[in-house]
């Protein structure tokens, strides 16, 4: 059994996403592109949108599927994003 199997194409492609989505933010952490922390999220959120809209799925579904990849992208970011410079705004 394949891990494709197991969690079933959407969660599957889901998931495939988020781990795409965090190593293409960590490459424009590293260039500088994305400096700030506010900056990140609203990138990853407006992606995270995106692909979600691409899905059938229900409202509930994809606001679920949203806050799980946009969750996702950001753990895995706090290592990076602790080791490079990253601007915070202070409200």
């Amino acid at each position: 059994m394949t891990v494709a199997e197991f969690y079933g194409g959407v969660e599957f492609s889901v998931t495939q996403f988020a781990v795409q989505l965090t190593q293409e933010i960590k490459e424009k952490i590293a260039k500088r592109e994305l400096f700030y922390k506010d900056q990140i999220i609203r990138y990853i959120e407006r992606r995270a949108t995106f692909f979600i809209q691409s899905l059938t799925l229900s409202g509930a579904v994809s606001a679920v599927m949203k806050k799980e990849v946009t969750t996702h992208v950001l753990f895995k970011l706090k290592p990076v994003m602790n080791r490079h410079i990253v601007f915070q705004v202070v409200k």
